[in-house]
């Protein structure tokens, strides 16, 4: 199945961008990250992979090319990531794209597939993942490199509002990752049951950013580029999220701080923003 790209895109600033956001699960945005929050953000990216943390993933071989590098909470312990989160535009972008007048940040997630990479992203949902209930739940996607459309994102435009969560699935045949157990059905064939006019992607430079509902689908193809996708996604939770038990496992693999179901989601783990 063919994506096909979107002429549709915008400025934060743009009065349509919540309309188009509502409608259609994603949304692309032009120019959200300025050059020192890139060129920060490239430097902590740089370390952050040299130094992978607990809960961070490595397919390919070692000291290879082609190698796929994901990892989480950066923002619990580098600077860079942290000031982020804090202090950098995206909380009152995902405030303005929920309709919500808190903002909660849920989790960073660095994901890096080098040059020459053949991994994968499946479809999936990201709210399959998390601990989180509610529907005021997104994802926005920062590229550090030129993404172009042979290693960008691919999304099923409108599919946040088929009122269903799938199961999470493993992003690799050699990860234990195992989001079966509770009972969730498996994503559809999407080739079958969508059309191609129903698939939405970008080409974006760094800067820009693509903000996208938690139970959006959407997938990623390997990376056939000579340079590497470098991309930060942050992950946000507005004021109907809450904490629920889930019996699969998470990713992040990481409950927050006496959390009980129901309650809403911000603690020190999942800190409310404003």
């Amino acid at each position: 199945m063919q994506a096909n790209s979107t002429e549709q895109d915008f400025t934060p600033d743009d009065p349509r961008v919540f309309d188009q956001y509502l409608q259609d699960g994603v949304i692309c945005l032009r120019n959200v990250l300025n050059e020192s929050w890139l060129t920060r953000l490239k430097e902590g990216t740089r370390d952050a992979i040299e130094q992978g943390g607990p809960h961070h993933f490595r397919f390919g071989p070692p000291n290879a090319p082609g190698f796929f590098f994901g990892d989480v909470m950066l923002w619990q312990r580098w600077p860079s990531f942290c000031e982020f989160a804090f202090d950098g535009p995206l909380a009152s972008l995902a405030g303005h794209l929920m309709n919500s007048q808190s903002v909660t940040f849920y989790h960073d997630f660095l994901l890096v597939k080098d040059a020459g990479s053949s991994k994968p992203t499946p479809w999936h949902q990201d709210q399959s993942y998390w601990c989180v209930g509610g529907d005021q739940a997104l994802t926005i996607w920062a590229p550090l490199d030129a993404v172009s459309s042979a290693n960008t994102l691919e999304f099923v435009r409108g599919s946040h509002r088929w009122n269903t969560l799938y199961a999470a699935v493993p992003f690799a045949d050699e990860s234990s990752f195992d989001g079966s157990r509770d009972g969730r059905p498996e994503v559809p064939d999407i080739a079958l049951c969508c059309s191609d006019e129903d698939i939405v992607s970008w080409s974006l430079q760094p800067g820009d950013c693509l903000a996208f509902h938690a139970r959006t689908l959407h997938r990623a193809p390997g990376n056939p580029l000579p340079h590497p996708r470098r991309v930060l996604s942050t992950c946000w939770a507005g004021d109907d999220a809450h904490y629920i038990e889930i019996a699969s496992d998470l990713a992040p693999p990481i409950k927050g701080d006496g959390l009980i179901p129901g309650a809403p989601l911000a603690c020190s783990t999942f800190p409310r923003i404003f």
